[in-house]
């Protein structure tokens, strides 16, 4: 009898031992089929999926595998072309036990795939499902909807009224078992049986040795949740985290919420006539709200809690208790949101006043007044994360610019982890760093005659090198200013300029411009998608530029930051923490475009005098070593001319 392919159902050619779905493409392996609920044996042996491990991948695999046997947290600096996930994932599964579930962690869709397909090499017999969020996962036409609106359908409605939930479940999360599958192939498969994907993935999750997912299913709030409906607990999960240095900023963001008085004046419209009790507050707290005359400052809980409570006495309501009127405006706000999706004011209301309910030192709360508005975030991760890394069974980290590693342990609260640097597996002589002395972007020297000066300096590299070029700014004033004196000389390549208003369409048509000429000058931010979201495969990149060090603005957050890590850390840590290191990542990031193979060719110019300070010089990772230069136009020259 014919074989079937588990994906599709299309009928398979009999004859092959491993072939691929002419319908699909999944890949079939005749020597995979086992009976219905048997799971085949992992082999130990030859489970890396490439022929050749590179240089420094296998000690990067060794490393991984003690860590997880040993229960250990690994922190990586591996730069790219390592071969980072082919190398973690092998050693995640040789050394996984039965009861435990290897979760990897990624923010990216392109990520996930290679995720994904690196674990279809490693074995046919390991399973690895694919989820991202269930809204995203979501086929009808309420996923278009805004979060809140998607979210309170989903959890009010979904189980009772939402026609994915039906009998049809149990079939197809057997269908799923066993058999990796990308995210989208997933949904296609649930939708066309009118299942829901989210729950069935979770369903069929139950059975898988890998979890390929976002990092909010293990560092958020709803990764309680997750585990009850994995049926997993927190130390039978080994955890790989991709891209490990945004980890940080992105637990942070989780408690940043904001509320202005326009949308306070916004939410008592919204909800004068629907609820006046609750409108008569909200008016009175904007009342309140505009009586301030204070500038941009830190403040306590207390100096907001005072204004609530005045509001609260006043209105129409008397509410008792904070609480009482935080429950009443979520249903209010929640009901609101779903007859009009854009009437959003009142639930951005209760979602900051139960953010700002939270107590802790690790707190951040600030007015600032143009436009008036109190904000409210998280300053230490470690908060979230130092529970999380203590009760898993094990955890590697890894990034290209994941140093230094002890500051990464300090900030996600990893106790006694291993540090490890690796070395880059490209040829040395394919990449040259060099800097310059008499440039600089720092706030004191920035006018009219330093702008040209980096005109002039990147005209002469782009009108020396072949091929396309890249210089990323620290700002985009900084960049626009630049922009205006580069219209003053001479440049043999277009100018291509990254507007803060483009949307991700419109960054990657820059990109695919420099896909199909080679004569152009790309102008963006250090810090956005294009200097580090963006791999520029296939050498389209002949040299990039760093017009400058992105140090962070002064800001009241940054000041609290800095004054909580000087706290905790002491005083230099945390002046190199909130200051010193984020803006070297940053330079990190934007410089590692140019170099994606072991083909690859390109030069690194740092344009900043202060490159070659001691005090930050020594703070780069070894393999990032460079010299001053001054003549620019010889050292294109030499490192060209020498292929």
């Amino acid at each position: 009898m014919g074989k079937f392919c588990k994906s599709c159902g299309t009928l398979l050619r009999p004859g092959k031992d491993k072939s691929y779905c002419p319908k699909c493409n999944t890949l079939v392996s005749g020597s995979s089929h086992t009976k219905k609920g048997q799971k085949p044996k992992v082999s130990k042996e030859g489970l890396f999926p490439f022929q050749k491990i590179r240089e420094g991948q296998k000690q990067f695999m060794k490393d991984s595998e003690k860590v997880f046997k040993k229960n250990k947290v690994l922190l990586a600096h591996a730069p790219t072309g390592i071969g980072k996930t082919a190398a973690v994932l092998t050693s995640a599964v040789k050394s996984k036990k039965k009861e435990q579930k290897i979760f990897f962690l990624t923010s990216k869709q392109s990520q996930h795939r290679i995720a994904v397909d690196t674990i279809k090499n490693i074995s046919s017999s390991i399973y690895a499902l694919d989820i991202i969020s269930k809204q995203h996962m979501c086929p009808r036409e309420e996923s278009r909807l805004p979060y809140p609106v998607f979210e309170r359908f989903c959890k009010k409605k979904g189980k009772h009224y939402c026609n994915l939930f039906n009998k049809n479940m149990s079939n197809v999360v057997e269908r799923l078992r066993g058999d990796t599958k990308h995210v989208d192939k997933i949904v296609d498969v649930c939708s066309s049986r009118n299942v829901c994907p989210h729950k069935a993935a979770l369903e069929a999750g139950k059975a898988a040795d890998i979890i390929v997912c976002d990092y909010n299913y293990i560092f958020s709030d709803i990764q309680d949740q997750i585990m009850e409906q994995l049926g997993l607990a927190l130390e039978d999960c080994i955890i790989i985290v991709d891209e490990a240095h945004n980890l940080p900023d992105r637990v942070r963001s989780h408690l940043e919420e904001s509320i202005s008085l326009q949308q306070l004046q916004e939410a008592f419209n919204l909800l004068n006539t629907e609820n006046p009790s609750l409108a008569s507050c909200i008016k009175r707290l904007a009342i309140e709200f505009n009586k301030l005359n204070i500038g941009e400052q830190p403040i306590e809980k207390k100096f907001l809690d005072k204004l609530i409570d005045n509001s609260l006495k006043s209105g129409l309501g008397q509410y008792p208790r904070f609480e009482d009127f935080l429950k009443e405006l979520e249903t209010a706000a929640g009901n609101l949101i779903e007859k009009d999706s854009a009437a959003t004011a009142p639930w951005s209301l209760f979602s900051f006043l139960a953010k700002w309910d939270k107590e802790g030192t690790e707190i951040y709360r600030a007015y600032c007044p143009s436009p008036p508005t109190f904000r409210v975030g998280l300053l230490d991760p470690a908060m979230l994360t130092e529970d999380i890394f203590n009760d898993i069974s094990s955890a590697v980290l890894m990034s290209g610019t994941l140093y230094p590693g002890e500051m990464y342990a300090d900030l996600l609260g990893i106790e006694d982890p291993i540090i490890k640097e690796y070395s880059s597996p490209f040829p040395k002589k394919n990449r040259k760093i060099v800097s310059v002395n008499n440039l600089t972007t720092s706030y004191k020297e920035r006018d009219l005659q330093m702008f040209q000066a980096y005109a002039n300096f990147i005209s002469d590299v782009v009108n020396n090198v072949d091929g396309n070029i890249a210089a990323f700014f620290p700002s985009y004033h900084l960049m626009e200013k630049v922009a205006d004196r580069l219209e003053l000389v001479h440049l043999n390549k277009n100018l291509l300029i990254e507007d803060k208003r483009y949307s991700k369409r419109e960054k990657e048509n820059l990109v695919n411009k420099l896909k199909r000429t080679e004569r152009n000058l790309l102008l963006g931010v250090q810090g956005g998608s294009l200097s580090e979201g963006v791999d520029y495969n296939d050498n389209i990149l002949s040299a990039v530029i760093i017009a400058g060090i992105p140090f962070p603005p002064p800001t009241t957050e940054l000041d609290a930051l800095q004054e909580y890590y000087e706290e905790k850390f002491g005083r230099r840590k945390g002046y190199d923490y909130t200051r010193i290191y984020p803006a070297l990542n940053r330079v990190l990031q934007a410089a590692g475009r140019c170099i994606r193979s072991k083909s690859d060719k390109g030069l690194i110019i740092l344009m900043d005098k202060r490159f070659n300070y001691d005090r930050y010089k020594n703070k780069m990772p070894d393999q990032f070593s460079y010299r001053p230069t001054n003549n620019l136009k010889r050292e294109c020259e030499k490192f060209f001319g020498s292929f």
